[in-house]
């Protein structure tokens, strides 16, 4: 009896630290190569002087989900050339999980088309100042390609997206409202939207850049027809102010939401790392207004910034402040914010008080606090708290794992467990939970693409969207109770 005992609790031990439900994590979708629904070009044209589509060059960077349209948008982050679309998206209900849904343009192509001019305007080195396309600086070529895009285009005129026919704005292509390159997506169940940075540049191989319009927070309608229809309207493109442009004018990461009140949709702030400049921008949503917090704390630990992905590929990613979670609300309605850097394996946090307050951002050393480490070579990529349980969850990088603490508990390694390991998942960039009670994660290239010019090998498995019940997760771990 003592040697089965012994035997069944060393089986639970093994369970625990080899990720405990594994069997439970189902495989959403899959793809080697990303391939796209009705491209509105030839895949072998161009534009400017790339290609149009790469399937080499097209990784999904990170994704979100809508439960009540079963809408799955998908980001391809234009660090290369030859993405066809930076926004994508497809039905969970029109595919068996485990396939490789073809992707089709979010909310259309044409939204997300780049133009032979975007890569004309300006010397490289003007480019690399970030000179913004000004209005009245239009080529004549330029202007007659502005003037006949409707012509080309003519059915766009009764998509809602604008509040007037498209287009009636006279200026620059910014003025287009397209959108250039995005990072990541973040869905708001609460009020069925979408919430974006659009970059507004593109970098290639971290060589040529090009400033095509001013980064901007991008707000969408998610109907719960949307996978039928396909209509998603803008309902806010707010350029980021030159104060916040001279910052930083790229590298614009997760939006985080923080909603003031239960019966407002209008009545949030939201929390945007940029973990490039290493600061954190606050946008009040009701008031339309911006600020940045800075500290010290959120910038990159110059020696945990070597990385090595799917245990091969080594690469230096000196990256700061990249992901933030809330947790519970106080009497003040307050939270506390829990963050890291991408180049770290500290956990911190903050009173979003200190976020809020833009009339008095001087913060004092007591605001900020430490929590604990989670081990050497334990960086995170993306946190989430499920509010069910208390417990935060981790989408390590370069570790193949995904792991729990409960946030009641003293965050030190006895206190973190192992949700789930697989060689199968590797580079973890997103993770969220989703209002149905399941905790999503996502398996990426990114830093193959962001961190050299190798090509996608299209004869593996490059992206893997997963899922598990957050119930299932935590079970038989250390994060249970």
């Amino acid at each position: 009896m003592k040697i089965l005992l012994g035997v069944g609790l060393l089986v639970i031990i093994l369970q625990s630290i080899s990720g405990y439900n594994e069997e439970k994590v189902e495989e959403v979708a899959k793809w080697n190569r990303v391939e796209y629904e009705f491209l509105p070009k030839p895949e072998f044209s161009s534009v400017g002087p790339y290609k149009y589509y790469i399937p080499e060059n097209n990784n999904i960077a990170s994704f979100g989900f809508h439960p009540a349209s079963k809408l799955v948008v998908v980001t391809i982050g234009r660090l290369r050339p030859g993405v066809p679309t930076s926004l994508g998206a497809y039905c969970l209900n029109e595919f068996n999980f485990g396939k490789s849904p073809r992707i089709w343009g979010f909310p259309n192509y044409e939204i997300n088309e780049l133009h032979d001019v975007d890569f004309l305007r300006g010397t490289e080195e003007e480019r690399g100042r970030k000179v913004w396309n000004k209005p009245g600086d239009l080529t004549r070529t330029e202007k007659y390609y502005y003037n006949n895009f409707h012509n080309k285009y003519p059915y766009l005129q009764q998509i809602p997206f604008y509040d007037k026919p498209f287009p009636i704005k006279v200026g620059p292509f910014y003025d287009l409202d397209r959108i250039i390159s995005v990072f990541h997506v973040t869905v708001d169940e609460k009020c069925n939207r979408l919430f974006f940075i659009d970059n507004g540049q593109v970098q290639y191989n971290q060589s040529a850049t090009y400033a095509i319009q001013k980064p901007a927070l991008v707000v969408m309608e998610l109907p719960a027809n949307g996978c039928h229809s396909r209509v998603f309207p803008i309902v806010r493109r707010t350029e980021l102010p030159d104060k916040i442009i001279e910052k930083g004018s790229y590298g614009f990461a997760h939006v985080v939401l923080d909603y003031q009140s239960e019966s407002s949709c209008d009545d949030l702030f939201l929390y945007i790392t940029n973990p490039l400049y290493n600061f954190l921008m606050v946008y009040d949503f009701k008031n339309n207004d911006f600020w940045t917090i800075d500290h010290q704390t959120f910038q990159p630990i110059l020696t945990e910034s070597s990385f090595v992905f799917d245990k091969t590929f080594e690469y230096q990613m000196p990256l700061g402040l990249y992901s933030v979670s809330l947790g519970f609300p106080n009497e003040a309605g307050d939270r506390t914010a829990y963050y890291t850097q991408k180049a770290g394996t500290a956990q911190y946090e903050v009173s979003t008080r200190v976020f809020k307050e833009k009339s008095n951002p001087v913060t004092t050393v007591e605001d900020f606090a430490i929590m604990g480490y989670r081990e050497c070579k334990h960086q995170s990529s993306k946190t989430v708290i499920d509010y069910t349980y208390g417990v935060m969850f981790y989408a390590e990088i370069q570790t193949n794992q995904v792991r729990c603490w409960n946030i009641k508990k003293p965050l030190n390694p006895d206190n973190i467990g192992v949700v789930f390991e697989s060689e199968n998942f590797v580079g973890g960039i997103q993770m969220f939970i989703d209002s149905q009670g399941y905790l999503w994660f996502h398996s990426s290239e990114v830093p193959v693409i962001f961190a050299s010019e190798l090509p996608l090998d299209l004869t593996k498995v490059n992206n893997r969207i997963f899922r598990i019940k957050v119930s299932d997760a935590i079970l038989g771990t250390v994060c249970e109770n």
